[in-house]
């Protein structure tokens, strides 16, 4: 008797919370993701033939399951307290800062990263250009504890200079710039991957001054936002406190425009209006874009091309009155092979400026 009850129960908790799915309004996005929500798919027999359909819906379903956060919240207390486990799918919480465990050495995608650098030195640039590269550590790099695997970065450093610099013949060599020795952890935000602006005009300074040009920059002024829940909040589905966002700029900077070659229109650096929407950090250069083209007619001299990656967004408007022009380039939205026509490479110097995560999944640049 006591196990029919039991059964019963049971089956009513899974049936009431299957069709409170059904009575409860979709959610077009989750703010704590930062990401839109699955939407019900429309049937069709050619989705169900392909297997598309039960694909679909069954993330649907997921998305939308009725108190979704709470029993995210309670799966990660559970990984944590209960289970006594050090992560909860790869996303841990030190001295109330959110980290992500870095991913295990990756040989082919690390020579897939200096291929493509050595693909576009032999096809794009001259032998009297300046060719520069740097290495953006992700955050746990800093984290003092060592109960976390950490990233071989003196590694990764020997591995890159050797595979990039060991040919010949294809023009003038990488120059690396050192910035792991120049950052500390308080220059991350405590809950998303990214550096803080307001930490990084010194990065801005070095990388200046290490290509041979005179750094120039006004008197900024800060602008504040918060709450700012970074990607890291999200995936750790625990309260931590939230983080202040700050830009940076001046008069100079809110004059300046950027030509935005997806959207074929001119935007302003900034764009404040992304700080209310799914995900804050695209105040910096309108986010994600694969070719963006910025002119500062208040410089004379310097054209700088930047093959970056999203950490570039904030760093470049420190960048921007040290030179006349600047080019952004992200081969994770745009491929190599269109460059030819869209970007002119003579006479400028090049920047190669990739984080760790994309450096060991460098299969994502195309």
């Amino acid at each position: 008797m006591k196990d029919n009850l039991i059964i019963g129960e049971f089956i009513v908790f899974i049936f009431g919370f299957f069709i409170l799915s059904f009575l409860l309004p979709d959610q077009e996005v989750s703010v704590s993701e930062r990401r839109h929500l699955e939407k019900l798919p429309e049937f069709s027999f050619q989705k169900v033939m392909d297997g598309d359909y039960f694909k679909s819906l069954d993330q649907y379903f997921n998305d939308q399951f009725p108190y979704r956060d709470q029993f995210r919240w309670l799966k990660a207390q559970a990984q944590f307290s209960l289970f006594q486990k050090l992560d909860n799918q790869n996303i841990f919480i030190e001295d109330n800062q959110v980290f992500s465990l870095s991913s295990a050495w990756n040989e082919k995608e690390i020579k897939h990263f200096t291929d493509k650098l050595l693909e576009i030195k032999k096809r794009y640039l001259t032998s009297n250009q300046n060719i520069y590269y740097s290495i953006i550590p992700d955050k746990i790099a800093y984290l003092e504890s060592s109960i976390y695997p950490k990233f071989n970065y003196p590694r990764l450093n020997q591995t890159i200079s050797q595979q990039l610099n060991s040919q010949t013949g294809a023009g003038s060599s990488f120059h690396y710039i050192d910035l792991f020795s120049l950052l500390s952890l308080d220059d991350y935000y405590r809950t998303d991957i990214h550096w803080r602006q307001e930490k990084i005009s010194h990065i801005a300074r070095n990388l200046v001054e290490e290509m041979g040009h005179p750094y120039v920059s006004s008197k900024m002024e800060e602008h504040t936002f918060s709450p700012f829940y970074g990607s890291l909040y999200g995936q750790s589905a625990l309260p931590i406190e939230a983080d202040t966002l700050t830009y940076l700029s001046n008069d100079v900077l809110d004059q300046i425009e950027v030509w935005n070659y997806e959207k074929q229109k001119k935007e302003k650096i900034y764009q404040p209006q992304a700080l209310t929407g799914i995900d804050a950090y695209s105040v910096f250069l309108s986010g994600p874009s694969a070719l963006l083209e910025i002119e500062n007619p208040n410089q004379e001299e310097g054209e700088l091309i930047i093959f970056r990656d999203s950490f570039a967004s904030s760093l470049t408007p420190l960048l921007i009155e040290s030179y006349h022009h600047i080019t952004l380039i992200d081969l994770r939205y745009i491929a190599t092979d269109l460059l030819d026509d869209l970007v002119d490479f003579e006479g400028k110097d090049i920047l190669f400026l990739y984080s760790v995560p994309v450096i060991n999944q460098s299969s994502i640049l195309k």
